[in-house]
């Protein structure tokens, strides 16, 4: 999941690499779901199952606030951009679900 979650940043604009080759905010936020996935003891899909909780937890008058908040809230903003990925996600199976069912 996370290689599709990496891909999805590159093609919404997010870069792999700065201009001196450093790792950028697509592999970034990538390592801090990852790592948030970590703290909170959850697999990938649990996090996506939960994305709206979590959210909730390292937002601004959540409990992971002082984590959420660090970096300039980038732990916060991966989190945002995971929740949009993991929507999108879950729409296009919808809909492939629902023309595949329309044949029937």
């Amino acid at each position: 999941m996370f290689e599709n979650f990496r891909k999805y940043l590159v093609a919404h604009g997010f870069k792999e690499y700065s201009a001196n080759s450093n790792p950028s905010s697509a592999l970034d936020y990538v390592w801090r779901v990852n790592r948030i996935c970590l703290i909170e003891g959850m697999t990938e899909q649990q996090l996506a199952d939960n994305i709206n909780a979590v959210l909730e937890r390292y937002g601004r008058s959540g409990e992971q606030w002082c984590i959420g908040k660090r970096s300039h809230e980038s732990y916060l903003n991966a989190l945002r951009q995971f929740k949009k990925f993991i929507s999108i996600q879950r729409s296009s199976a919808l809909s492939i679900f629902k023309l595949g069912s329309s044949k029937y």
